[in-house]
């Protein structure tokens, strides 16, 4: 049987693929022309199955070559093309490539959720940045910065500022301003008045992960759109 790997990324190692699947038969990794060439049936007897790992296929390029989808053979396949392969779903087995574990976080990956209604807060990403103190306060400094620029915007030009702040003219600027455009100012206003109000708790006290924890909540009615 014929087995889809699901994958955005070639994986072209056998370190890879160890990571991001599960299989327990013995593998041999070939190229696709070596798959198609006369010495087909040699590399079969070497190993359990066969790995193209050099292309992705479809399923248009595989029936072309007058493929047999019964061979044990993986193919990587995007899944934006998995459902062409559905007149021969009797023969093939779809398998996800399993994510890795994030290693680390960093401030805009919660600042980018606080900002978007379509993302919600996940108990692991509020954990992360509130067990974390030194991580908690770079997210606040980088918040900050990102509504500077929003509120910065409202009077001034964006090359402006970029020259103010001393930074390129990019596409921060370009989100700052659907920002601008989305979310009423006087919940940017707010916005600031809770990252002053959290420093000062901080400086004046100890690091407290419920207060961080009600401050990320809070932004988040206030920010996404």
């Amino acid at each position: 049987m014929t087995k889809l790997l699901i994958t955005e990324k070639l994986i072209t190692t056998k370190k890879e693929l160890t990571n991001l699947s599960n299989f327990s038969v013995n593998i041999e990794f070939i190229k696709y022309e070596e798959l198609t060439s006369d010495n087909t049936q040699s590399l079969f007897t070497k190993a359990d199955v066969s790995y193209v790992y050099d292309k992705f296929l479809t399923y248009s390029e595989l029936s072309s070559s007058n493929y047999d989808f019964s061979s044990d053979v993986i193919f990587q396949v995007k899944k934006s093309n998995l459902n062409k392969f559905s007149v021969v779903s009797s023969d093939i087995e779809v398998i996800e490539a399993n994510k890795p574990e994030k290693e680390g976080y960093f401030p805009w990956d919660l600042s980018n959720v606080i900002f978007s209604k379509k993302d919600t807060l996940s108990s692991q990403l509020i954990s992360e940045f509130c067990k974390n103190e030194n991580l908690f306060r770079q997210f606040l400094a980088y918040l900050n910065k990102e509504l500077l620029r929003v509120n910065l915007l409202i009077e001034n030009e964006s090359n402006t500022i970029s020259k103010l702040l001393d930074e390129n003219n990019d596409y921060k600027y370009e989100l700052a301003l659907r920002r601008l455009k989305a979310i009423d100012s006087r919940n940017i206003e707010k916005s600031f008045e809770q990252i002053n109000k959290i420093e000062k708790l901080m400086n004046d006290s100890e690091f407290n992960q419920e207060n961080a924890k009600r401050f990320i909540v809070g932004m988040k009615k206030l920010l996404e759109f």
